[in-house]
């Protein structure tokens, strides 16, 4: 059975002398399951069969326990061998480096028949670690590790200030795409939930009168970044009387529906849809 999770996707992917690998959004290190069959001198295919086969029975049969053994040793988590990304339309199994030096280790010294090459490999890896030989040949800098999709929303808070007495709903929005953001959702000119609640909140504000309760809503610039498609359009802003209506219509109304379906028609890749709707919930407290 496949394993997923949220964020797995890559913000780095190559493949330098053949060997795939890639550092994922959270700053994990992986290499693909034919990269790491590289460096241990066996057949893609035995790689492949371990990780695809690792939550049926291969995990408790002698080889499993023994990587198992090894990757508890190393502070890993055996339960998940791999996760499945897509890079470009392509499916790889990327396995993090914790546990590729544990099946590496195994083929090196644990194998009944050890395989030099990952024994030569294993002791070159042992002076640098796994972590750093991928950052390194991938060019990735865990120092300057701003991912496209934080830089584009900074860039538009940045660009972006409001009328005193006025919110925005982009500004009001912004706990639910740091949320996505962190959960995998992809944050660019084709993904802007910002647009798609303020058709649904315009659409609510008008069928209910909202001008004559809260007053008059009005238009304001809103500026993209100059690599965006869209030309700085004028967007309403709501009088700061309207913020608490727009905070309930938004947790019991837009995020308890209409954000799937939102996703569901952008269909970003690789993200698992509900599992990133329920993170961007609001927490709800309970009273006694």
């Amino acid at each position: 059975m496949e394993q997923m999770i949220l964020s797995a996707t890559s913000v780095k992917h190559t493949a330098p002398d053949g060997i795939e690998m890639g550092v994922m959004n959270d700053g994990t290190a992986y290499l693909g399951a034919r990269g790491l069959a590289q460096l241990c001198g066996v057949a893609p295919s035995v790689i492949i069969t371990l990780t695809k086969d690792w939550e049926n029975d291969l995990r408790f049969k002698p080889r499993g326990k023994a990587i198992e053994e090894l990757i508890l040793q190393q502070g890993g988590d055996a339960s998940k061998l791999y996760v499945p990304i897509t890079v470009e339309g392509t499916r790889y199994h990327a396995i993090n480096d914790i546990n590729c030096m544990a099946i590496l280790e195994y083929y090196a010294f644990e194998s009944q028949t050890p395989s030099p090459t990952a024994q030569r490999n294993y002791r070159n890896l042992a002076k640098l670690t796994l972590r750093t030989f991928i950052y390194e040949k991938t060019g990735y800098s865990p120092e300057n590790a701003l991912s496209g999709v934080w830089k584009v929303f900074h860039e538009r808070v940045t660009l972006n200030e409001l009328p005193s007495g006025y919110f925005s709903v982009f500004s009001e929005i912004a706990n639910l795409v740091i949320s996505g953001i962190r959960s995998g959702m992809p944050f660019d000119h084709k993904t802007l939930p910002d647009i798609s609640v303020g058709l649904a909140w315009g659409k609510h504000w008008n069928s209910n009168n909202f001008d004559a309760k809260f007053g008059l809503r009005q238009k304001h610039l809103h500026k993209f970044p100059e690599e965006f498609p869209q030309k700085d359009p004028m967007a309403w802003v709501y009088p700061v009387e309207a913020l608490g209506e727009f905070r309930k219509w938004m947790d019991n109304v837009y995020l308890s529906g209409k954000f799937e379906k939102y996703l569901a028609n952008k269909k970003p890749e690789g993200v698992d849809i509900k599992a990133l709707v329920a993170a961007v919930q609001p927490a709800r407290i309970e009273s006694n």
